[in-house]
């Protein structure tokens, strides 16, 4: 059984042979690969809610069969809902319409949440991930003594 260790430029190194702070920066990076991890699953599931919000709304706006707008105005008022390159008159919509364009609100701001969410994350691997690479040339720690066979490793 091989101790626990981190690649770094290709070379591994065991976690106990690091100093205080470049174990710290591995946990946090370890952490916060984890938190991506996570969070890219919410990501990829409100990008499936998003979807289907969309088709909810398209239906909706069949049924309710909305007035086409041929040439939308761009300094008019009105409000109006374009799906697939078709505007439509959108006032006094019929609830089914509502709840379908609330929920697709509601599905883009979590869904724009969760990618700056992840833009902060992988920002923040990137620092961890350089600050343990000037550790590790700063302390010299020894590489692993064989080094890990990672080739069972995909």
């Amino acid at each position: 059984m091989t101790s626990p260790y981190i690649t770094v430029d290709g070379t591994a190194y065991a976690v106990e042979s690091l100093s205080d702070r470049a174990r710290t920066l591995s946990s946090d990076l370890l952490r916060t690969i984890q938190e991506y991890r996570a969070m890219f699953n919410s990501y990829r599931e409100q990008l499936t809610l998003t979807g289907a919000y969309t088709g909810g709304l398209k239906e909706a706006v069949q049924k309710a069969e909305l007035p086409i707008v041929i040439s939308p105005d761009s300094n008019s008022d009105k409000p109006i809902i374009k799906i697939d390159e078709v505007s439509y008159e959108a006032h006094d919509l019929p609830d089914s319409v509502k709840a379908s364009v609330s929920a697709l609100v509601r599905a883009n701001t979590q869904k724009t949440g969760l990618e700056f969410r992840l833009r902060q994350l992988d920002a923040a691997r990137g620092a961890y991930v350089k600050a343990i690479q000037d550790e590790i040339a700063a302390t010299h720690p020894a590489p692993m003594n064989p080094q890990p066979d990672t080739s069972s490793n995909a």
